[in-house]
């Protein structure tokens, strides 16, 4: 009888007791859940997928609101509103927007106060509440971004019968919002004017609040402020909403100056407003946007119920010295005998490293004055000989090193690495910048379709004009020290800030500031600092424009090697190259820099490779030494002149990290073209040209366009041919390629006083 018959099975009952145990009964119930049926005749309700979603969105959203109005210093309503008006059209009038706004509570405010006051506050009785509106220069970028920069509300102005011009209202739009902005809200101020039939003025409202939603797509109206009942409303949310803030300047303490006075005798600025954001150390340092970083000599709080005056007098400020004297957190320590080394005898060849044969490199010991030994490499003997006739003999001189570096350029045709320019924006004729810009766009173009490549010419030495370049056998895993001993290092390189966890040193940091605040949010004050006399003719009314202070979170004077994550702008074409000097606004700061642009990797020797180009749309890390961040600012950059006029925005991004260890390595791809093929055997020429270069770069991997590796196993003749194996069979048609890497340092910012 085949199968089994499982009636034969015999399961006994179990055994049935008065009572259970907890134990048993837990078990029993084990991931059961109970429902709520439903009474009566009424049905059980299934809620969807996005009916749950939206229901703890809703509750997140909650959260967050009550949170913001828990915390917020406008509970009390003591807390003066700061509010900006930008007109995205020039035929909007901030005159007339402010008097649409105040004309449901019968206040107007006329032209001949606009002209003595650009900081205008008013007291709304009705709402019990102070509102300050800051009307910026709309001719001028930076004062547009600084005046929403401290602003609670933002209010954009649309013209019913004006379009937004992408280059004037859209890059107002674009850039205050890239640099943090906190509530908006949109008005209309002219559609019942222009169009009084309501179907009109429906379809233009629609089209001008999808315009809208397309850059803050929670919008739910536009304000049309002609309107009593609407005008009503936004002065009301004015006075009453709680603004969500931004970030990364409520993560500090700042303040807007009520009132500036300057005291000949001791030569201290006296600055009065009231505290926002976290609060200020009396220890602690401030910055003055255009004047720099400060210690604070006094504070002085007041107690609005009865005017008493509070001195708080610091007992261990903070030094203003940016750089890291003690150099208590450098993670390495290097040995008097280490700085002695020279780089050939740094690495042996053992380590995946370095491996060029520098034995062959053979120095000139005869030098004409002024000229250094690199940039003698680059002459012929009988050229050398008659600059000494000329010019005298003379031994190498150290301290030409810029000159070495811009003779090793020019040879390379690879003017990107030295190439700097003053930030001085001298205005080129149309026929010189299209000549520029095309040169720009061909190297680009260039660096796309051949990355890295150069040639060698026919009388040139490789091992002399690379002599900077090192092989190594993988980027992403070779051994590579952060503080080598390189002559082109920044001076001050073992000084800088040296965090080792950023992310972690952060976020202790923030915790311990809020234990260490003397004065906080609402609180009224008038801090004292020693200010430079010959600086007291900058000083402008902070009632015709913003004067603003910020707190210094420790350390945040001191310079570091910051990285910053970017992507060209949106409306910007033109190639932006690597070290172009440009200007970075990142959070309260702004600086001159000389950014060098690397790719994105994540590599465990922390090495990554420099671009000498960003190209459009891709997104990259710009690496400069500048002051620390720790609150992940957004980052603009932008050039324009002098005094701050004619803005023009390259690239955003945000401040990443502060990481010295980061290496940026620039590569050169040297090629040659395959002569003969024997199997797996590939006889090489044009690469190089004497077959000592040959012999120096044999320990350096090969590789082809299209994805064979292989090694030099031997020269050929003098000329540079030499024999080559390969892992398969090539392709006549093939490149053969070799790369070499140098070590690129970042270099250090200067402030600007606008």
């Amino acid at each position: 009888m085949a199968g089994h018959r499982s009636t034969l099975k015999k399961q006994n009952k179990s055994f049935k007791s008065g009572h259970s145990s907890k134990r048993s009964i837990k078990a029993q119930n084990k991931g059961k859940i109970e429902k709520n049926l439903p009474t009566g005749n009424k049905s059980l309700k299934i809620e969807k997928r996005n009916d749950r979603k939206n229901k703890l969105n809703q509750l997140k959203l909650n959260k967050i609101n009550k949170n913001l109005i828990d915390n917020s210093i406008f509970n009390s309503n003591k807390i003066e509103r700061i509010i900006t008006i930008l007109p995205l059209t020039n035929n909007l009038s901030i005159l007339n927007i402010i008097n649409q706004i105040l004309s449901s509570i019968d206040y107007q405010i006329n032209e001949e106060i606009l002209n003595n006051q650009k900081i205008i506050t008013i007291s709304i009785d009705r709402f019990k509440s102070t509102i300050k509106f800051i009307i910026p220069n709309m001719n001028n970028l930076i004062d547009i971004l600084d005046s929403c920069k401290i602003s609670d509300f933002v209010l954009f102005a649309l013209s019913s019968i004006e379009e937004v011009d992408p280059i004037y209202g859209e890059q107002i739009i674009r850039s205050v919002e890239a640099q943090g902005i906190s509530t908006t809200f949109a008005i209309l101020p002219d559609i019942v004017e222009n169009f009084p039939k309501k179907n009109l003025q429906l379809d233009i409202y629609k089209s001008l609040l999808s315009y809208y939603k397309h850059f803050f797509p929670n919008v739910e109206k536009l304000f049309l402020i002609e309107n009593k009942n609407d005008s009503l409303n936004l002065l009301r949310n004015l006075c009453q909403k709680i603004p969500k803030g931004i970030n990364w300047r409520d993560s500090r303490g700042y303040l807007l100056a009520d009132e500036l006075n300057f005291d000949d005798n001791s030569n201290t600025l006296l600055i009065d407003g009231i505290v926002r954001g976290k609060g200020f150390n009396i220890n602690g340092l401030i910055h003055l946007p255009g004047f720099g970083d400060y210690q604070i000599e006094k504070i002085e709080k007041i107690n609005s119920k009865n005017n008493n005056i509070d001195i708080i007098i610091p007992d261990n400020r903070e030094s203003l010295n940016p750089l890291n004297d003690d150099n208590t957190t450098n993670e390495i320590e290097m040995d008097d005998d280490d700085e002695e080394e020279e780089e050939g005898d740094y690495y042996s060849d053992d380590d995946d490293w370095n491996l060029v044969n520098k034995e062959v490199v053979q120095k000139r010991t005869r030098l004409p004055k002024g000229m250094s030994e690199y940039q003698a490499r680059w002459l012929k003997d009988e050229e050398i000989e008659k600059l000494i006739e000329e010019n005298g003999l003379e031994g190498d001189d150290e301290d030409e090193q810029d000159d070495d570096d811009e003779m090793e350029e020019d040879i390379e045709q690879d003017d990107m690495e030295e190439d700097i320019e003053e930030t001085d924006f001298i205005e080129d004729s149309p026929e010189e910048h299209q000549r520029k810009l095309e040169e720009y766009r061909k190297k680009e173009r260039e660096e796309m379709i051949f990355p890295d490549e150069i040639e060698l010419r026919y009388d040139e030495i490789a091992t002399e004009r690379l002599s900077k370049y090192r092989g190594v056998k993988s980027l992403a895993s070779c051994f590579w020290d952060y503080d080598e001993n390189d002559e082109r290092r920044p001076i001050n390189w073992l000084n800088y800030l040296r965090n080792k966890n950023y992310k972690i040193f952060k976020n202790q940091l923030m915790k311990k500031y809020n234990k260490i605040i003397n004065v906080k949010a609402g609180d009224k004050i008038r801090i004292s600092i020693s200010f430079n006399v010959n600086d007291k003719n900058r000083l402008i009314n902070p009632k015709l424009k913003p004067f603003i202070i910020y707190s210094l979170l420790p350390n945040e004077n001191k310079l570091s090697v910051c990285n910053f994550s970017i992507k060209t702008w949106e409306s910007y074409d033109e190639p932006i190259k690597s070290k172009e000097s440009m200007i970075v606004q990142y959070g309260f700061r702004r600086y001159k820099i000389n950014p060098l642009i690397s790719q994105q990797s994540r590599n465990s020797n922390n090495v990554s490779k420099f671009q000498r180009f960003l190209h459009k749309g891709q997104i990259a890390i710009a690496t400069a030494i500048l002051p620390i961040n720790y609150t992940n600012s957004p980052a603009l950059f932008f050039k324009c002149d002098n005094n701050g006029n004619n803005m023009q925005i390259l690239c955003q991004g945000t401040f990443e990290n502060s990481d010295f260890t980061r290496i940026l390595a620039k590569r050169v791809v040297i090629t040659g073209e395959v002569f003969k093929i024997h199997k797996n055997v590939v006889t090489i020429r044009f690469m190089f040209h004497n077959s000592n270069d040959v012999n120096a770069y044999k320990n350096i991997p090969l590789f082809s366009k299209m994805g064979r590796s292989g090694f030099i196993k031997e020269a050929l003749g003098t000329h540079g041919l030499f024999k080559a194996s390969f892992d398969s069979k090539l392709n006549q048609q093939d490149i053969i390629g070799m790369e070499l890497f140098k070590r690129v340092w970042p270099i250090e910012g200067s402030p600007v006083d606008f």
